[in-house]
C-alpha cells in the first residue's frame, strides 16, 4: 500500500528534470527496486505497530440472571422396591400371585405349611384357658373336690408327657429306619459309577496304582485321574462297610450320612476328573463320545444318591425339632399342672394368686407368639405394586432369609444419584431439577425434587460421594425403571444481579480483582463476589457498577 501511494504522489508532483547520467542503468534498477521493497517492509512493521489491538477480550458489566446448577447422571428405580423373605424355614403351602401380577396393599402372595403351628396353637389356647380358670378358682379358694380335679390333671400331664416321648422316639426310629437303605443304595450306585462306568479306562483299577490305559497329553489330569480313582476306591469300601453295619445306634447313624455324603462327593469329583482327562486323550471321537456316556451316567446316579442322603439327613433334623417342641409343650402342661395342685393344696394366699396370674401371662404370650409365627408364615404385599420376581413353588422346602417374591410401587419413581463432595454443599433438601431421560432425548422435560441426602460418604474411584434421592413431582406413564437420567439440580439463582464472566476474577495477594480499561489505561480493581453460577458468569456484589 505504502508503495503504490508513493507512486501516486509521485505522479501528482512535477519535479525538475534533472538528467543524469547513468553507466550502468540495470545496475541501478537493481538498487532502486532493493531500495523501495525495504522501505515497504519497514512501513508495514511500523503500521502494523500502530494498528495491534490490545492483548485483552472485552465484557460488559450489566445486570442479569445467575443460575448454579449441579448436573449429574442417575438411574430411575421404583419410589418402593423391596425383596421379601420368610423368617424361618418351612414347606410352600400356595402361591397367591405370580410374575406381573398386580397386588393390592396387604395381600397375600405366598403361605407355607402351618399344620403344626394350628396345632400348636389350640394347644396354647386352651393352656390359656386352663390357666385363666385356674386363677379363677384360687381367687375364689380351693375346695377338696377342686384339689382331687388337680391331681388328676397332673397325671394326666404326666401320662400325656411319656406318651408324647414315646412318641418321639418311635418317630425318630422310623426316620432312622431308612437310613440303611440310603447307604446301600449310595454304595451300589458308587460302585456302579466307578467299578463299572469306568473300568476300562484304567489298568489295575482296584489296586494301590491304577494305570490309565489310554494316552493323555495333560500329565497333570493323568496324576490327578489316577490318584483320585484310589481315593473312590476308599469311598466306595467305606460305603460298603457302612451299609454293612447294624447299628441302631443314632449317632452313629448320623455320622454314617455325614460320611456318605463326603464319599460320593469324593467319587463325584473323580468322575469329573477322567472326563475332562478324556478330552486331552489319543482316543477317536466316537470312543470319547462313548466313555463320556458311561461317565454321565455314574455321575447322575452319584447326583441321586447325594440328593437322597441330604433328603434324609433334613427329615432326621425336622423329625428331632418336631419332638422336641411336642414334649417341651407337655413338660410345660405338666410343670402347669403341678403348680397348680401345688396352689390347691398352699391355699389362696396373695403370693399364690400373684404366682397363678404370671401363668395366664405366659400362656398368653405363648399363645400370641404361635400366632406371629402363623401371620409370619404368610408374605403379604406391603403395599399395591407389580410382582418382579416369584421364586416359589408349592411342595418347596424354603430356607430362612431366600428371597422368595420381590415387589416394586406401579407408577412412583425416584431418582438415586451419587453427588460428589466438591457439589453435595451446594445441594439441599427440597431443590428442584430439571430431568430429561435418554429414552426421550432432550427435548422433553420432567421435573423433580431433591427428598433425601444421605449424610455418609460412599467412595466411588476414590472419590467421596453422597447419595442424594429424588423424587418425581409428578405421575407420567412414560417413566419406566431403569431409564438413564440426566439432572440438572438447581441449587441457587438470583436476578437482576451485576455479573461478569468468571475467567475475567483474578487472585491477587488474597484479594478478587478485575481489569477495568478506563481511558486508555488499564486499571485493577478490588471486587466482592457472591453466587457463581453454572454457565460461565458470576455475582459481583462490590467493586464494579
Amino acid at each position: 500500500m505504502l508503495y503504490l501511494l508513493i507512486i501516486i504522489y509521485m505522479k501528482k508532483i512535477k519535479f525538475p528534470k534533472i538528467k543524469l547520467k547513468i553507466k550502468n542503468k540495470k545496475r541501478f534498477w537493481i538498487i532502486f527496486s532493493i531500495a523501495i521493497i525495504f522501505l515497504i517492509i519497514t512501513s508495514s512493521i511500523v503500521i502494523g505497530k500502530i494498528t495491534k489491538p490490545l492483548p485483552y477480550e472485552f465484557a460488559t458489566v450489566q445486570k442479569q440472571s445467575v443460575v448454579q446448577e449441579v448436573s449429574i447422571t442417575g438411574k430411575v428405580k421404583p419410589a418402593q422396591a423391596v425383596d421379601l423373605a420368610f423368617e424361618k424355614s418351612g414347606k410352600i403351602k400356595t402361591v397367591f400371585a405370580d410374575i406381573g401380577d398386580i397386588v393390592k396393599e396387604d395381600q397375600s402372595l405366598v403361605a407355607l405349611e402351618t399344620s403344626e403351628l394350628q396345632a400348636q396353637l389350640t394347644q396354647a389356647q386352651a393352656n390359656v384357658e386352663n390357666q385363666t380358670a385356674i386363677l379363677s378358682e384360687l381367687e375364689k379358694g380351693a375346695r377338696p373336690e377342686e384339689i382331687a380335679i388337680a391331681q388328676t390333671n397332673v397325671s394326666n400331664a404326666q401320662k400325656a408327657l411319656s406318651d408324647t416321648q414315646n412318641k418321639a422316639t418311635t418317630d425318630l426310629t422310623n426316620a432312622y429306619s431308612n437310613v440303611k437303605d440310603a447307604l446301600s443304595d449310595s454304595y451300589i450306585k458308587a460302585d456302579d459309577a466307578v467299578n463299572k462306568q469306568t473300568q476300562e479306562l484304567f489298568t489295575n483299577a482296584n489296586s494301590n496304582s491304577p494305570q490309565l490305559n489310554f494316552s493323555c497329553s495333560n500329565a497333570q489330569l493323568v496324576v490327578d485321574s489316577q490318584n483320585k480313582r484310589i481315593i473312590a476306591n476308599n469311598a466306595i469300601l467305606d460305603l460298603k462297610a457302612k451299609a454293612s453295619s447294624n447299628s441302631l445306634d443314632f449317632n452313629f447313624l448320623d455320622n454314617a450320612l455325614v460320611k456318605a455324603e463326603t464319599n460320593l462327593n469324593q467319587i463325584s469329583d473323580f468322575l469329573n476328573t477322567i472326563d475332562n482327562a478324556l478330552n486331552y486323550s489319543s482316543l477317536t471321537n466316537t470312543q470319547i463320545t462313548t466313555y463320556k456316556g458311561y461317565i454321565n451316567i455314574g455321575r447322575s446316579n452319584i447326583n441321586t444318591a447325594i440328593t437322597n442322603v441330604n433328603s434324609l439327613k433334613q427329615s432326621i433334623s425336622s423329625q428331632k425339632i418336631t419332638n422336641q417342641q411336642n414334649i417341651t409343650t407337655q413338660q410345660n402342661s405338666l410343670e402347669s399342672a403341678q403348680k397348680n395342685l401345688e396352689l390347691k393344696l398352699a391355699g389362696s394366699t396373695p403370693e399364690a394368686i400373684a404366682s397363678q396370674k404370671a401363668q395366664v401371662k405366659s400362656a398368653q404370650a405363648n399363645a400370641s407368639n404361635i400366632l406371629a409365627q402363623i401371620a409370619n408364615s404368610t408374605i403379604k404385599a406391603p403395599f399395591e405394586g407389580t410382582i418382579t420376581k416369584q421364586e416359589a413353588k408349592p411342595g418347596q422346602i424354603i430356607q430362612s432369609g431366600a428371597i422368595v417374591v420381590s415387589i416394586m410401587s406401579q407408577a412412583e419413581f425416584e431418582i438415586e444419584v451419587n453427588v460428589p463432595e466438591a457439589d453435595i454443599a451446594k445441594v439441599k433438601v427440597g431443590d428442584l431439577s430439571k430431568i430429561t431421560l435418554d429414552a426421550y432425548g432432550s427435548d422433553i422435560k420432567f421435573q423433580a425434587k431433591v427428598v433425601k441426602i444421605n449424610p455418609s460418604e460412599t467412595i466411588i474411584e476414590g472419590v467421596p460421594t453422597y447419595k442424594t434421592t429424588l423424587q418425581f413431582l409428578e405421575k407420567d406413564s412414560r417413566i419406566k425403571s431403569g431409564f438413564t437420567a440426566n439432572i440438572d439440580i438447581l441449587t441457587n439463582q438470583k436476578d437482576n444481579v451485576l455479573a461478569v464472566p468468571y475467567r475475567a476474577i483474578l487472585s491477587k495477594n488474597g484479594d478478587k480483582i478485575v481489569r477495568v480499561l478506563n481511558g486508555k489505561k488499564i486499571e485493577e480493581r478490588k471486587v466482592v463476589i457472591g453466587l457463581r453460577g453454572s454457565e460461565g458468569y458470576t455475582e459481583i456484589t462490590q467493586g464494579l457498577k
